[in-house]
């Protein structure tokens, strides 16, 4: 059966201007004192977007194994660019509901999805591969924190402060598939930051594969937090132009990171 006979997805709502949600509340405080209205939460089209893919997938509209719409596709029956589609794809795929085949497209992986599955299990389903990811970090972050310091543009470290700020909100508000995203896009910055093209294409092809990588250890309780503290202490030698402490930073940032994961239960390779 056709789209058009059988639509799969709603069209996006539009929500007004942050001006006119304002307004829907004008009337303020009640005679009790208070609030009528609860202040409207500011929701990202790339979550609107995701939300209803993921309500798809979990009533069966998508079977597991079954490939989603193309990107193009998606655009068009969302009516949303292309950045916010592959953003929600990246929270589906870090929930665990999708999976992404370089060059294929997005296929359904589960209709539950994994994020909140028990750690240890986790980390012993993918034991092997976190080794082998963290081993690459290893390898190259510290050299890219370094090099990144000495080479770093006022719009780069203008991008790492606004991440760094997100990064804080999201493990405020304890939304943990968007602190993955933004933790993961913190390293990829800074591959950017070093102005070196090759370089920077190698963090962005880290940064779009091995989602276990990203989401074992911000799935350890308190680690968030942690995360956040070291992603500040980093970002701070980066503007301080000090390339042997923002290279230092980074490789105790991946080390701990490492620990926490082994102390959680992941084995030695």
């Amino acid at each position: 059966m056709s789209d058009r006979k059988k639509p799969v997805l709603k069209r996006m709502i539009r929500f007004p201007p942050a001006a006119e949600q304002n307004q829907i509340s004008g009337n303020g405080p009640g005679k009790t004192g208070k609030r009528m209205f609860k202040p409207i939460k500011k929701v990202r089209v790339s979550e609107t977007a995701a939300m209803q893919l993921e309500e798809l997938i979990k009533d069966g509209t998508f079977a597991e194994g079954q490939p989603l719409p193309s990107e193009r596709g998606l655009m068009k029956e969302l009516q949303v660019g292309r950045g916010s589609i592959r953003e929600a794809l990246r929270i589906l795929e870090i929930k665990g509901f999708i999976e992404t085949r370089p060059g294929i497209g997005a296929f359904v992986k589960s209709h539950e999805g994994d994020i909140f599955s028990p750690l240890s299990t986790w980390l012993k389903d993918n034991n092997e591969a976190l080794h082998h990811f963290f081993e690459v970090r290893s390898l190259l972050e510290p050299s890219t924190a370094r090099m990144a310091a000495e080479r770093i543009s006022d719009e780069d470290l203008e991008a790492l402060k606004k991440n760094l700020e997100e990064f804080g909100n999201t493990v405020a508000a304890g939304d943990l598939p968007r602190a993955i995203l933004v933790d993961a896009e913190f390293h990829r910055l800074i591959g950017k930051a070093t102005g070196n093209k090759v370089l920077s294409s190698i963090m962005d092809a880290l940064y779009r594969t091995m989602i276990e990588g990203w989401k074992a250890p911000l799935k350890i309780p308190g680690q968030p937090h942690k995360s956040l503290a070291e992603h500040s202490e980093i970002l701070d030698a980066i503007r301080a132009k000090d390339g042997a402490k923002a290279s230092l930073l980074m490789n105790e940032h991946l080390s701990s990171a490492l620990q926490a994961l082994g102390d959680a239960g992941l084995r030695k390779h």
